[in-house]
């Protein structure tokens, strides 16, 4: 383990080349896949979860190409044994193809992650309501489909309050989401952000 930490922590060289992380990929891409056994192992898991990680870190660093190559893999890998963290890869593959502009495909992934959080975690669950309320509402905004993002966050925002309470956190953004989508639909978001501040 001190090996693959050391690998993936190292700094590019004078080429800008990550040259042990490189190699630290390729190593946790064959631990992640080369198990004889169909089970998914403590290993093999641990393995998806640091392509993850540094999936995580190309995307940081405006590899979307690499990052999106990396979550699909680990996608894959969780997707293949219904691990739980299918919720994570699929939500952090979701960001990568949102950042590129993939809005369609951003969507379809967030409604799938959506699906799985509501048969795993329930309609009320902190994170099945952010993805209805928040994230694909969002991606949806990006696409110009305001109506249908309002729809879904003003239904998502009800049972925010009724499950998460009126404070928190995921209830107050979803609230200021709403607004700003209210104000798309009713044509009036130039005036929402040019009014003066109130005294």
């Amino acid at each position: 383990h001190r090996l693959l930490s050391s690998s993936l922590i190292a700094q590019p060289d004078a080429t800008g080349v990550m040259k042990r992380g490189n190699h630290a990929i390729r190593l946790l891409l064959l631990l992640s896949s080369s198990s004889p056994s169909s089970s998914l192992t403590l290993g093999r898991v641990r393995a998806l979860r640091a392509l993850g990680e540094r999936s995580i870190q190309f995307a940081r660093d405006g590899h979307y190409d690499r990052a999106e190559a990396l979550q699909r893999r680990v996608l894959n890998g969780m997707q293949k044994h219904g691990h739980p963290d299918i919720a994570t890869a699929l939500n952090n593959l979701a960001d990568t193809c949102y950042l590129q502009g993939a809005l369609e495909e951003a969507e379809r992934l967030q409604r799938e992650l959506w699906s799985f959080q509501r048969e795993r975690l329930g309609d009320g669950h902190p994170q099945t309501l952010k993805v209805m309320g928040i994230l694909l509402p969002v991606t949806l905004t990006a696409q110009g489909r305001f109506a249908e993002a309002m729809g879904l966050c003003s239904e998502a925002g009800s049972q925010m309050d009724e499950h998460l309470g009126e404070m928190h956190p995921h209830t107050i953004v979803a609230a200021a989401l709403r607004e700003v989508l209210a104000a798309h639909v009713q044509g009036t978001f130039e005036a929402l952000y040019s009014a003066p501040p109130p005294i």
